[in-house]
């Protein structure tokens, strides 16, 4: 078994906040490895784009205005799992069961309650 603590193993934890464009841009790799993670990113943004658009909604109704050649990859179950990674980043919140733009997004802060 390989000692966790050597040189050789590397384990890095990162945070990014800001506006969309600005986290986008700061996920962007120039050329290296961008051919891999370029499809992602498209998804990440049309997925966004999706809540924008519908003014928030449950994951099922996200799922239903996806593009058709999204459809097969993202039901409702994986749109969920990708709305909850961008929840971390304030991209999206979840209220209730629907799914709206998060602060990082819009610029807005959260309300107190």
């Amino acid at each position: 078994m390989q000692n966790p603590n050597t040189p050789d193993r590397v384990t890095v934890s990162l945070e990014i906040e800001g506006q969309y464009e600005e986290v986008i841009g700061k996920l962007k790799t120039p050329d290296t490895g961008s051919e891999q993670v370029g499809p992602f990113l498209n998804d990440v943004t049309t997925v966004l784009k999706t809540v924008v658009e519908t003014g928030g909604g449950t994951r099922s109704v996200i799922a239903e205005n996806l593009p058709p050649e999204m459809a097969e990859t993202y039901d409702a179950e994986a749109v969920v799992n990708l709305l909850t990674v961008l929840q971390m980043y304030d991209l999206v919140q979840l209220d209730g069961n629907t799914w709206k733009p998060g602060t990082a997004y819009t610029g807005e802060q959260h309300r107190t309650q």
